[in-house]
């Protein structure tokens, strides 16, 4: 657990470096857990009731479509994890969070984050920073997927170094609108150039 307390606190030293903060504070509130790739974290038609920082590895937001499951987001290491709408609206979704590959994580329940702050209020400033940089992160990536698979793949794979090899192209598709035909003829012509 210290290893990964550490990679943490280095992490949100760095959001918010004018703050001194005892980390291990963090942990009568925190749980540090792992998941299994396939593994669902929050099911759905349930309530979110945690949040999860990344230490290692993939999370997909999903949602169960008539036309199939849709990758609605993509969370990597130091990102927070969760379904934003039923976690913040405390009511149940069609969304779930699952494993895209096995991870390593840091979860956080709703009453356990709202009693860290009642009880060590220097860590709403962090809170506050840490909601700023994932608010900043998802706008960014919502402009990839804005700009279609043709012009924003490129930048979708240096956000999210490897997942092409960790996720099939029917779920490229899905994060992308686009159908898995075009994904291939995409990553053809991206290795091509790449030669």
């Amino acid at each position: 657990m210290e290893t990964y307390l550490n990679r943490m606190k280095e992490d949100y030293d760095q959001l918010v470096p004018e703050l001194s903060l005892d980390y291990q504070k963090l942990k009568l509130y925190m749980y540090l857990r792992k998941g299994k790739k396939g593994m669902v974290l929050k099911e759905s038609n349930a309530v979110e009731l945690c949040s999860r920082y990344i230490c290692e590895g993939y999370m997909g937001l999903m949602k169960a479509m008539e036309e199939g499951e849709v990758l609605k987001e993509i969370f990597k290491e130091s990102d927070v994890a969760f379904d934003f709408k039923s976690y913040w609206k405390g009511k149940k979704t069609k969304s779930y969070l699952l494993c895209l590959t096995d991870v390593v994580y840091f979860e956080v329940s709703k009453k356990s984050e709202s009693d860290l702050i009642r009880n060590f209020p220097e860590f709403t400033r962090l809170g506050l920073a840490i909601n700023h940089r994932l608010l900043e992160r998802l706008s960014r990536r919502s402009s990839i997927k804005g700009m279609g698979i043709h012009k924003g793949y490129r930048k979708f794979l240096q956000i999210f170094p490897g997942i092409d090899q960790i996720i099939s192209q029917n779920k490229i598709a899905s994060y992308f609108g686009c159908t898995a035909r075009t994904v291939r003829s995409v990553q053809r012509e991206f290795r091509d150039w790449e030669s």
